[in-house]
Formats: C-alpha cells, sequence, structure tokens
C-alpha cells in the first residue's frame, strides 16, 4: 500500500473520532437513531445545549441547540434529540426543571397516554413547552396545595384553642414579649451588619463569581456527568463479575500449584540431607567408596596391580612365543632374553 493511501485513510480515521468525540461531548450519539423536536419558549431558566431530556426521570435524549426565534425575538427554540425507540405523542408537554437544589436544568417529558401512527409526534414537530420553578420542580402543585390547606387547617385551629384557653391571653403576652426580643435582636444585628458591609459585599461578591463560574462551566459538568454514568453503565455491562470468578478461579488454582511445589521442596530438601548424610560417610571412610579413598593401603594395592598388568602385557607384546606356541614343529625355544629398560625393574 502506498505511503499517500496510508496517510489518507489515517486522516479520515482521525476525523471521524473527531466528530464522533465532538457530538458524544455534546450530548448526542452518532450511532443510535433519533428523531428531532422543537420547543418554543419565552425563558429557558439558564438550560444549556447537551442538558438532558427525562422521561419519567429516565434519560431518553438531550438539548442539541438553543437559539432565538428569528420569527419572534422574544421567544427561544429549543432543538432536542429523542431516541427513535420512544413514541411521543403529539399532545406531550416538554417542561423545563431543575434537577436539584444545586443541579442543573433538564426538560421533562410529560406523556399523556400511549400513542400510535399518526397520533405520535414526528421528527421535525413542535412540542408545547413550559417552565416549572425551583419551587414547583421540587414538589408538584397538586402536594403544594395539599401543603398549605393543611398547615392554613392547623394554624386555625391554634387561634382557636388560644381564644378559648383560660391560659390563651398569657400565651398571647408571652408571644408579644417574644416578638419585641426579636425585634430588638434585629436591630442589633441590622447595625451588625451595616458595621460589617463592607466585608459582607466582598464575600457576597466572591460568592458571586464562584456561581457565574459554575454557571459558564455548566455545560462540561453536565457533560462530564453523562460521561460517567455512561462509562459506569460500561463496566456494569462489561462482565466484571466473570473477571472476578476467573480471577477467583486463578487464585485457587495457584493455591494447589504452591501446595505441590511446597511437597516437591520438602522431598528435595530429604534427598538433599541423604546426598549429605553420604558425603559425610565417605568423608569418614564409610563403605566401599569412603575405604577407596580414605584407606591408602588399598590405594597402593590397586596401583601395583595395575603396574603388574602394565609388565604382563608389555611382556606378551614382545615376547608372545612364551604364551603361545603356533608352531607346527616342535622347535627349540628361544632363550629369555632381558629387556633393555624393563620396567619390572623399576619397582619398589
Amino acid at each position: 500500500m502506498r505511503r499517500e493511501v496510508k496517510i489518507g485513510i489515517l486522516t479520515l480515521v482521525v476525523f471521524v473520532i473527531f466528530v464522533w468525540g465532538y457530538q458524544f461531548l455534546k450530548g448526542k450519539n452518532v450511532f443510535e437513531r433519533n428523531n428531532t423536536f422543537y420547543i418554543r419558549y419565552e425563558n429557558v431558566d439558564q438550560l444549556e445545549v447537551a442538558s438532558p431530556v427525562l422521561v419519567n426521570g429516565f434519560k431518553v435524549g438531550s438539548v442539541i441547540k438553543i437559539k432565538i426565534d428569528p420569527e419572534d425575538y422574544t421567544k427561544l427554540i429549543v432543538t432536542i434529540d429523542v431516541s427513535e425507540k420512544i413514541q411521543v405523542p403529539k399532545n406531550s408537554l416538554a417542561i423545563i426543571s431543575s434537577s436539584g437544589l444545586v443541579g442543573g436544568k433538564v426538560i421533562m417529558i410529560e406523556i399523556k397516554g400511549f400513542c400510535e401512527g399518526n397520533d405520535c409526534a414526528q421528527s421535525g414537530d413542535f412540542l408545547k413547552g413550559e417552565v416549572l420553578s425551583m419551587l414547583g420542580s421540587m414538589l408538584p402543585q397538586t402536594e403544594l396545595d395539599i401543603y398549605f390547606k393543611k398547615l392554613s387547617s392547623g394554624l386555625i385551629g391554634v387561634v382557636d384553642s388560644l381564644k378559648n384557653d383560660e391560659g390563651g391571653e398569657k400565651i398571647i403576652n408571652d408571644t408579644k414579649a417574644i416578638i419585641s426580643n426579636l425585634s430588638s435582636i434585629t436591630a442589633n444585628l441590622d447595625a451588625l451588619i451595616k458595621g460589617n458591609e463592607r466585608n459582607l459585599s466582598a464575600s457576597f461578591e466572591n460568592i458571586q463569581k464562584l456561581t457565574q463560574a459554575l454557571k459558564s462551566n455548566d455545560a462540561k459538568i453536565n457533560a462530564i456527568i453523562s460521561n460517567i454514568n455512561s462509562i459506569t453503565g460500561s463496566i456494569k455491562n462489561s462482565g466484571v463479575d466473570t473477571l472476578v470468578e476467573d480471577g477467583k478461579k486463578t487464585i485457587a488454582s495457584l493455591n494447589q500449584n504452591l501446595e505441590k511445589l511446597e511437597y516437591v521442596l520438602n522431598d528435595t530438601d530429604q534427598a538433599v540431607k541423604k546426598i549429605d548424610g553420604l558425603l559425610t560417610g565417605i568423608e569418614d571412610g564409610k563403605g566401599t567408596l569412603g575405604k577407596l579413598i580414605k584407606d591408602d593401603k588399598l590405594y597402593d594395592d590397586l596401583n601395583m596391580t595395575v603396574k603388574h598388568t602394565n609388565l604382563l602385557l608389555q611382556d606378551l607384546r614382545l615376547y608372545p612365543g612364551r604364551y603361545f606356541n603356533l608352531s607346527l614343529f616342535k622347535l627349540k625355544k628361544p632363550p629369555y632374553q632381558k629387556v633393555d629398560n624393563d620396567p619390572a625393574f623399576e619397582l619398589k
């Protein structure tokens, strides 16, 4: 493959990875088919791009674009991507809400019933939008009404009991005294605040800078949290339990092999001890090998036997007629002649 082709393929792969990563940081999965919907709001309440889109608390998409309505500058158009698997009825309500006291903004799609065919919103349709306050995000309107009704009935009961009670007047007087004390305390507190107004202003200014910094990085923080959720989900689905189980089996197998190795080391230690005892016996002159090494007389006898054997072989080589009579006729044997440098005479 030519070098130019390799460089072109590498450039294309890097470009695809860059586009995928950019879209992923924006909260959009390019490998999943989504439907695109538009919502028109008068105020997005600090909603950011990549904010999640939820259905009953479950993430089904994300915000991909926020722009001013070109036909009406007092309104904003929010573009969201929702998974194609979610069938969204046309009468659904897209509500901007807070995810918590310190959380960011999310869009909750309130689905009213099941839809089928033309009753479902198609990609490119507009959904009806609504914005909830922080208190409205934390508590539904029906629950707030119930709480206020119970609080009102409780206060009315307390006032009635104080009026009908003999000691009610004393309680009212004590309450007035408490209110007077509170008034004095608030006056003192007001004086204290005025005396430290400069320090408090500096503190509030620092807090404001901190909140602005958090606000400017809200999209990044949401993207990071979304990425962390994706990573944890991938880890959960990657078969970690299987890996742990395989690790346990491997550790058990290693323990068995270590036990076998311990037995082999014990046998080796015993063998070494036996060899050490054998060498000690040889060193002490015990046994045939020990006597051969330690007994000088045995060594001299063996040495003498070897020399005699050499003499016999040399005599046999020089005078074979003394040992083998191969003549067909009986002839007189030649007399023995002394050999010069006969080793027999060198023995002592």
